[in-house]
């Protein structure tokens, strides 16, 4: 595929749909945005998009082993897809209850960037993320990773994480106050997309 936008979009599309999920950055958005101001909480979604882009390029060089392997080894895309449609039962069948921590002074003294920049690095599923979707795109087409072809794919990362983050913070006056009902629906969602996914992989497996 030779055309850069094409690699914005996938990118920001993948990216989107893994920060959909309620976890632990999503939450920090939410709180900050709701204890001080719209303008808090982007500084922790910008922060938190910043190392994604650094999750991502990492996740791109074991990727790229993995994509070779896979190409020829059809019980792994099996695993893939019976991967995917694990996650879709598991998230269908979930029941969340999130709770929002509360900070002492010293934490409050902090910038909210730097918080968003911490929350982000001690994310663990970031780059197994990053790894496994890699691996997904690559059974549907194929991406160079080399020049301004992973400048577009990493600015699209950016942008996936940002909207997502975004949405939250539009949204965080709402999801304070029906968190758990919030945290459900997005699971059926995601759910729905992921199960979509898993049944697309086995198609590609055996077609």
């Amino acid at each position: 595929m030779e055309n850069p936008a094409f690699y914005f979009v996938v990118a920001m599309t993948a990216c989107f749909l893994g920060s959909v999920p309620v976890g632990p950055i999503n939450l920090v958005v939410v709180k900050t945005t709701v204890d001080y101001s719209p303008r808090a909480g982007l500084e922790v979604a910008v922060a938190a998009s910043v190392v994604e882009i650094l999750q991502a390029a990492v996740a791109i060089f074991f990727g790229m082993f993995i994509s070779d392997l896979l190409q020829s080894n059809l019980y792994i895309k099996l695993g893939i897809a019976a991967a995917f449609i694990l996650l879709a039962v598991v998230l269908f069948l979930r029941k969340t209850n999130p709770q929002f921590q509360e900070e002492g002074d010293e934490e409050r003294r902090r910038s909210f960037f730097r918080r968003g920049l911490l929350v982000a690095v001690l994310n663990p599923q970031a780059v197994p993320f990053w790894i496994f979707a890699l691996a997904a795109i690559s059974q549907y087409v194929s991406l160079a990773y080399t020049g301004y072809y992973l400048a577009f794919f990493l600015a699209g990362v950016m942008a996936g994480k940002l909207a997502a983050l975004y949405g939250f913070v539009v949204a965080s006056g709402y999801i304070r106050e029906h968190l758990r009902d919030s945290c459900r629906l997005v699971n059926k969602v995601l759910a729905g997309v992921l199960l979509l996914i898993g049944l697309s992989q086995l198609w590609n497996a055996f077609v």
